[in-house]
């Protein structure tokens, strides 16, 4: 009964390795498919990637709302505007449109 109970335990203990082995697989595909889609920003990307990859192996929270956190990350930093080239940003000014509209 005991080496039954052992097995199962095992097993189980396997399966849930093997699980957090698939997450961190699709999180890094997920991971792959942004930084290509980001260009300019890969640098950034990979630095978060990294940050988030050890969040997975250390965090208790369940892989499923990691993965959905970190994609909402991702999803953040795709979406800021890239700087300008030159100049820093606050250093423009807007340049007024006259006649426009009526």
């Amino acid at each position: 009964m005991r080496a039954a109970v052992f097995v199962l335990a095992c097993l189980a203990g396997a399966a849930y390795a093997d699980d957090r082995d698939v997450q961190r697989a699709l999180l890094q595909r997920d991971q792959q498919s942004a930084e290509f889609a980001a260009g300019a920003r890969r640098g950034e990307m990979e630095t978060l990637h990294q940050q988030q990859l050890l969040e997975v192996l250390v965090s208790p929270q369940p892989a499923e709302y990691l993965r959905g956190m970190m994609a909402r990350e991702r999803e953040q930093l795709s979406r800021q505007p890239l700087p300008l080239p030159g100049r820093p940003a606050s250093n423009l000014d807007p340049i007024p449109l006259k006649g426009f509209g009526g």
